[in-house]
């Protein structure tokens, strides 16, 4: 029976490598900053849009800088310095976005695009955070939303109390800022904060990152995304299961929420937009556009997109 403990010990072996050394790397190489900006650009292979994604960006970036926007600075509750930008209203205003950006982005790239629809038209404050180990903020590790929830909280409740007592707030987050802000609409937002725009957020992130490894990397391998889990609870403190839960936590939304997502989404699949919607018990509205893949969707339908935002703030703020 010598070769029957030999066999189940080289299994053992070889699953504790793939728990502890493959589930590193597969922690390390989704959730660690990345220095390549604007990656999560180039996660769908081939893009048909990528060349107009990069030039609306640019323009979108070069809009944020024409306005001379105000370096803003914030202490996290984990004593991380988080950088952003703020812009002020063009007339006075008592209206503010807060924008959650998503997953290898920062705030001027992912959202420059929509600012002057923000600004221009309906006259309302900008707040642009870099999200933690992202652009100019500090950290090296992502928190896949189960972090970023409380920064965007925080950065919200600074400038309400800066801007003043009638300060009214929407936040609005793309991609891992739309799971982010979902996240936020779970914990007990406070009074100033009065609608969620989600825009392509994701179900919960231990599913994204495993639907990740399956179908763009091709790797199907449980015990690395368990060893990915163990990791990221063992350095963040937190469950990538459990505190990165929009859709599971939905049940604890309090305030009205506008579900935006790209029909043709491969990154995160329209489904899982559609499974939050469903989750959740807010007032509540769905635009799903068609033929956007991605994070596009603005771009796609910008007309669509802007009548429908400005028609949820109207009837919220």
């Amino acid at each position: 029976m010598a070769w029957y403990w030999i066999l189940l010990l080289a299994l053992a072996s070889l699953f504790l490598l793939v728990f502890f050394a493959g589930g590193y790397v597969a922690f390390r190489g989704a959730l660690r900053r990345r220095k390549v900006k604007g990656a999560s650009s180039r996660m769908q292979t081939p893009d048909p849009n990528a060349q107009m994604r990069l030039d609306k960006e640019a323009a979108g970036r070069a809009w944020v800088f024409a306005q001379n926007p105000e370096e803003v600075e914030l202490k996290a509750f984990d004593g991380l310095r988080l950088r952003g930008y703020f812009i002020p209203a063009a007339r006075p205003s008592n209206k503010l976005v807060v924008c959650a950006h998503g997953y290898s982005y920062n705030g001027p790239d992912q959202f420059g695009a929509l600012l002057p629809f923000y600004h221009d038209e309906l006259n309302y404050h900008i707040l642009l955070p870099d999200q933690r180990a992202h652009g100019r903020s500090g950290g090296n590790w992502i928190g896949f939303a189960a972090l970023e929830w409380r920064d965007i909280l925080d950065w919200a409740a600074a400038f309400a109390e800066r801007l003043g007592p009638d300060t009214q707030v929407v936040l609005h987050g793309i991609s891992m800022g739309g799971a982010t802000v979902m996240q936020c609409n779970a914990h007990n937002p406070p009074g100033y904060v009065k609608c969620i725009v989600e825009d392509c957020g994701y179900t919960n992130g231990y599913e994204m990152i495993c639907l990740v490894a399956r179908r763009d990397l091709h790797v199907n391998v449980p015990p690395m995304m368990w060893g990915a889990a163990f990791w990221f609870r063992l350095l963040q403190r937190c469950s990538l299961r459990r505190d990165c839960d929009p859709c599971g936590n939905a049940a604890a939304f309090k305030l009205p929420t506008l579900f935006i997502h790209g029909a043709n989404d491969r990154f995160v699949p329209a489904e899982m937009g559609l499974r939050c919607y469903e989750a959740a018990p807010v007032e509540k509205d769905l635009l799903l556009v068609e033929g956007a893949g991605h994070s596009l969707s603005y771009f796609v339908a910008k007309e669509q997109y802007e009548a429908k935002v400005k028609e949820w703030l109207e009837r919220w703020m």
